[in-house]
C-alpha cells in the first residue's frame, strides 16, 4: 500500500512538472525555432528601431533567430494583449515599457490583460526621453521662441505623436498644462507617420522620441528646441533640457524593457536575463543606442525589475490623470 501511494504520489508530481515547465519539459531551451520579439508599433519609430538593434545579437547569444513581429494598434495594447495570452514557453516576448504597463492600463477604459499577473519582468532596456522640435524652416529656434508664437496666435498650434497613451503624448499634455497654453493632440500609428507630418508641414510640433526626431534634426530638416526631462542627456548634448531651456516644470521620461508572458518558467526568464544583461553591455549595442539619443540601462535583477515597473503605475497613472487622457 505504502508503495503504490508513493507512485502515485510520483506520477502527480512528474506530472506537475511537465505543466509547470512546458519548454523544459521537452529538453534544453531553445530549440531550433524562431524567438518572436513583440512591439506595439510600425516600422520607423523607438520600438522598432530597438528591437532590431538587438535582435542579432539576442539571436547569436541564444543561439536562434530573433523575428521582430510588429503589431501596432491602439497604442500598443494589441502587442500587448499578444503576449499576455502567448503560451510561456519562451519563444514570444515583448518589447514594451511605461507606456504599455502603468500608462494604458491608467487611460484605457478597458485593457484585455492585467499588467502584473499577466506577465513575467525580464529586465529594463533603455531610458526614453522626448525632444520637442519644430520644422526648421519655421525660423524657431528656442522653447522660448516657439512658446512665444504660440501665445501670439492661440488655437493654431498641434502637436504630432506616435499615438495616444505614448510618452510623447503625456509630454505634450504636461507642456499645455505647465504653460497654460493650448496645444491640440495630433495622434498617428508610431513615430514615423507623425515625422513624416511635421516635415510636411501639416502639423506644427513633433514630439518625438530620439531615434525618429535625431536623424532630421542633424540633417537640418528639424529644429531641436528641448528634452522632456530638465536635466540634458548626455548622450544628446546639443539638445538642452527643459531646465536650460526655461521650463523646469517640465520633467518627464518613459523607458522600454522586455517581458514575457506569466508563468515564463524561472530557468527560461534568467537566460533571457543573462543574455541581456550581456548584449546591453557590449559596446556596439551602446554606441548605437547612443547615436540614436538613448541611454542603456539594464536592471540589476529580474525581481528588481519587477519593483521597478509596479512601482512606475501609480506614478503614470498620476500623470495620466493630470493630462486628461482616456482613451476608449
Amino acid at each position: 500500500m505504502r508503495q503504490h501511494e508513493m507512485f502515485r504520489r510520483n506520477i502527480f508530481a512528474a506530472m506537475m512538472a511537465s505543466l509547470a515547465t512546458p519548454a523544459l519539459a521537452q529538453g534544453a531551451w531553445p530549440t531550433a525555432r524562431p524567438i518572436r520579439l513583440v512591439i506595439g508599433f510600425p516600422p520607423g519609430g523607438s520600438a522598432d528601431f530597438l528591437a532590431r538593434t538587438l535582435a542579432d545579437p539576442l539571436g547569436r547569444a541564444l543561439g536562434q533567430t530573433v523575428v521582430v513581429d510588429n503589431r501596432p494598434g491602439a497604442g500598443s495594447n494589441i502587442a500587448t494583449e499578444h503576449v499576455a495570452r502567448s503560451d510561456p514557453d519562451g519563444y514570444t516576448v515583448l518589447l514594451g515599457g511605461n507606456f504599455s504597463h502603468a500608462v494604458n492600463p491608467a487611460m484605457f477604459r478597458r485593457v484585455n490583460f492585467d499588467p502584473i499577473a499577466d506577465f513575467t519582468p525580464i529586465t529594463q532596456v533603455c531610458d526614453l526621453p522626448t525632444i520637442i522640435a519644430v520644422n526648421a524652416d519655421k525660423g524657431i529656434n528656442t522653447l522660448g521662441e516657439l512658446l512665444g508664437r504660440i501665445r501670439s496666435s492661440p488655437g493654431k498650434w498641434n502637436y504630432a505623436t506616435p499615438g495616444i497613451g505614448t510618452p510623447s503624448h503625456l509630454t505634450g499634455s504636461m507642456l499645455s498644462k505647465a504653460t497654460g497654453l493650448e496645444l491640440t493632440h495630433v495622434p498617428f500609428r508610431g513615430g514615423a507617420p507623425s515625422l513624416t507630418a511635421v516635415l510636411s508641414g501639416d502639423v506644427e510640433i513633433l514630439i518625438g522620441t530620439p531615434p525618429v526626431a535625431l536623424p532630421h534634426v542633424r540633417a537640418g530638416r528639424l529644429t531641436a528646441l528641448s528634452l522632456s526631462t530638465t536635466a540634458a542627456s548626455p548622450v544628446i548634448p546639443d539638445v538642452p533640457g527643459s531646465g536650460t531651456a526655461g521650463l523646469p516644470a517640465l520633467d518627464i521620461s518613459g523607458w522600454y524593457g522586455f517581458y514575457g508572458p506569466a508563468r515564463l518558467p524561472k530557468a527560461i526568464r534568467d537566460r533571457y536575463f543573462d543574455v541581456l544583461r550581456e548584449v546591453l553591455a557590449q559596446q556596439s549595442v551602446k554606441d548605437r543606442f547612443a547615436q540614436e539619443g538613448l541611454q542603456s540601462i539594464a536592471s540589476e535583477s529580474p525581481e528588481a525589475f519587477a519593483a521597478f515597473s509596479e512601482k512606475e503605475m501609480p506614478f503614470w497613472a498620476q500623470v495620466v490623470r493630470d493630462a486628461g487622457a482616456i482613451a476608449e
